[in-house]
């Protein structure tokens, strides 16, 4: 009996652990969840001019990918929000003055399968105080600038951007290779605003295949323009996506895919 109830106190023990644990997971903001997070209790502050390095990367940036998606980031933190920190009366030790990505190849070619891995830190009073992401391609310095802007969030009592329970360590990878979403405008026809928000809500959920189903036996919104009777099969006129319309979400499913 005796060491039957210490097993029962054991596992009792072991579940509350477990059911605790995953009650701290479920607080972060993060989404994805990583593969390996580890974070603290303090705060740091972006500060007024918050900078880009990439000293140390193998990375050229030739066409701008990481530029492209650092402004991402800078967009998607500040939220419109103005920020009315005095930062001059602000200790220097708590102002995070960039984030220092460093990538080891200098590949960029986007196909499936590609390494989309990164690490991520935030650490507390080094100095200068920068964040620091490390990725094998620039497509993992992509999903790690992500989860950096995850882990920010606008204060309304001190109107600065703050970003909590630092120091944080994360890395991460993708599980699946695959991660799409389907949007079947044949069927159910959106406006163009719509679909260039689920892009954008793809990028923000680190998703990397689209699959657009713009045609169908019920509906033919296309304009085709060697056939220009075909799109008469769509269910209003309004209900149509011109050759612009069509190239114009192409162009910027091509952007997202590589900001």
């Amino acid at each position: 009996m005796g060491k039957i109830m210490v097993q029962r106190i054991f596992l009792g023990f072991l579940l509350q652990l477990i059911t605790l644990c995953a009650a701290d997971l479920n607080r972060l903001n993060i989404w994805p969840m990583p593969v390996s997070v580890r974070y603290g209790h303090q705060s740091l502050y972006l500060g007024k001019n918050f900078v880009l390095k990439t000293e140390g990367t193998k990375y050229a940036d030739v066409s701008g990918i990481l530029k492209d998606g650092f402004s991402r980031l800078l967009d998607v933190v500040k939220a419109a929000h103005v920020i009315e920190l005095n930062f001059s009366h602000f200790d220097p030790s708590l102002l995070l003055q960039g984030i220092h990505v460093v990538i080891l190849s200098p590949d960029d070619e986007l196909q499936h399968g590609v390494d989309e891995s990164y690490k991520l830190l935030v650490p507390m009073n080094p100095k200068p105080v920068y964040a620091h992401l490390e990725a094998q391609t620039v497509y993992g310095a992509l999903h790690g600038l992500q989860t950096f802007s995850q882990v920010c969030q606008f204060n309304f009592t001190s109107r600065v951007i703050e970003v909590r329970q630092v120091p944080w360590i994360i890395i991460d990878q993708p599980r699946f290779s695959y991660r799409g979403l389907l949007i079947d405008t044949s069927r159910h026809y959106q406006p163009l605003p719509m679909i260039k928000r689920v892009i954008d809500s793809m990028v923000y959920a680190k998703l990397n295949v689209l699959h657009w189903h713009i045609v169908d036996s019920q509906s033919f919104p296309l304009e085709i323009p060697s056939y220009p009777k075909i799109w008469d099969g769509a269910y209003s006129i309004a209900e149509r996506y011109t050759m612009a319309d069509a190239a114009e979400i192409v162009r910027q499913l091509c952007s997202e895919k590589r900001n």
